[in-house]
């Protein structure tokens, strides 16, 4: 699905009545929408769902194997007491 406003793949999808829906973008959709969305009651699209899909993958970090050298142990440092 597009957005209303634009050529975008839609994010969220709001439910006028139970036969006409409006979709929206994340970047167009309206200010009085933007509680319904932090409350979770936009339908989100299937384009939200792969957009959120790659963007985990995106910012997952891949395990590398870290191969660690031996350290060289510290020599103590040693203080000379003056004999009284």
């Amino acid at each position: 699905m597009k957005c209303a406003n634009c050529d975008k793949e839609a994010m969220f999808e709001y439910r006028m009545t139970q036969e006409k829906s409006v979709f929206y973008c994340g970047k167009d959709l309206p200010s009085f929408l933007t509680e319904r969305k932090k409350a979770g009651l936009l339908k989100i699209t299937e384009g939200y769902k792969e957009a959120a899909k790659s963007a985990i993958e995106a910012v997952t970090m891949k395990v590398l194997e870290v191969v660690e050298e031996p350290v060289a142990p510290k020599k103590k440092a040693t203080t000379k007491k003056s004999a009284k």
